[in-house]
């Protein structure tokens, strides 16, 4: 069994077939999150982080319920003091004008998410899912007004259509780390309220540990 803080306790939903995600905080859990990114984008031929990045970055990992086995982990980064990459690539000038307000610091960007391909064939998508929910949590709690990922626009689609998580692409793709990527972006609330139209069980599961009718929303202690 997987031990937890109390405000780190989520139930598990059937949507997550005994995945659970948390904050990495002790140094075994970071030193592992980081040893499979790496192992991750090694394999899959892209490129390594920027090391200047780990000081603005925190991880999550995604573990088995029955064995506390790691299945997967995912990189946050707030958008302070180094530049975000997604910020770095072209953007259409509607979206440099919308963003251009906006303090770095509220900006959070989905960095990585590493899931092994023997882990992604079995439980892959458990795994994601478990490693989103995480990823929206820390954009709830961290205040951003924006959060946003580097990511190819096919697999945008695939995120939208089948999932229902929504990011709008805000500029033409370059090549960067290993592929024809571009940076998508969503308003944190607006991605959760698209959510709950397009794959409601999903919502439930991302957002359950916090009560939306407030403003900002605020974590529900459990039990």
């Amino acid at each position: 069994m997987v031990e937890l803080n109390a405000s780190d306790r989520v139930r598990v939903d059937p949507v997550a077939h005994d995945v659970i995600g948390h904050k990495a905080e002790r140094l075994d859990d970071i030193d592992a999150a980081f040893r499979l990114e790496r192992e991750v984008f090694e394999q899959s031929g892209y490129g390594q982080m920027p090391q200047e990045l780990d000081a603005q970055s925190t991880f999550y990992v995604a573990k088995s319920l029955q064995t506390g086995d790691l299945l997967g982990c995912l990189r946050m980064i707030q958008g302070e003091p180094v530049q975000l990459p997604m910020m770095t690539l072209p953007l259409h000038e509607e979206w440099s004008e919308r963003l251009a307000g906006v303090e770095p610091g509220r900006l959070s960007e989905y960095g990585a998410l590493a899931v092994p391909p023997h882990i992604q064939s079995e439980v892959g998508l458990s795994v994601s899912k478990a490693l989103y929910r995480a990823g929206w949590e820390h954009t709830i709690e961290h205040g951003a007004s924006w959060c946003g990922m580097v990511m190819e626009p096919r697999r945008a689609k695939v995120m939208a259509r089948w999932h229902g998580l929504v990011f709008e692409q805000g500029g033409p793709t370059q090549y960067y780390m290993g592929g024809d990527v571009a940076a998508f972006f969503a308003r944190p609330m607006e991605l959760i309220e698209k959510l709950g139209r397009f794959n409601p069980e999903l919502c439930r599961y991302v957002s359950s540990a916090f009560d939306l009718r407030t403003d900002p929303p605020t974590r529900v202690l459990p039990g």
